[in-house]
């Protein structure tokens, strides 16, 4: 059972590219449910970045073409140098 979510005005992602999501983001992602949810970035992946899920703190990848919907940057957030080396800058 899966609640849908829409994010409130003052948290809604910002208009900005997949590429640019760094360590602690906030991610909007379409999950197999097909509802919207959202996560906080862990590290990049060979499929995708690692979120841990809102809900139940389970790991969901996200993927730019398939379920990213955008992100919301965090003042500290830093981005993940290990994962840009081993998976590139793609």
């Amino acid at each position: 059972m899966s609640e849908k979510y829409f994010p409130l005005k003052d948290e809604a992602w910002e208009d900005e590219m997949y590429s640019e999501i760094h360590v602690g983001d906030t991610v909007w992602y379409r999950d197999s449910s097909g509802a919207v949810s959202k996560g906080r970035a862990m590290m990049r992946g060979p499929a995708g970045w690692v979120i841990k899920s809102q809900y139940r703190g389970t790991p969901q990848v996200v993927q730019e073409d398939e379920n990213y919907l955008g992100h919301k940057s965090v003042p500290h957030g830093k981005p993940d140098y290990f994962g840009d080396f081993l998976y590139g800058d793609t």
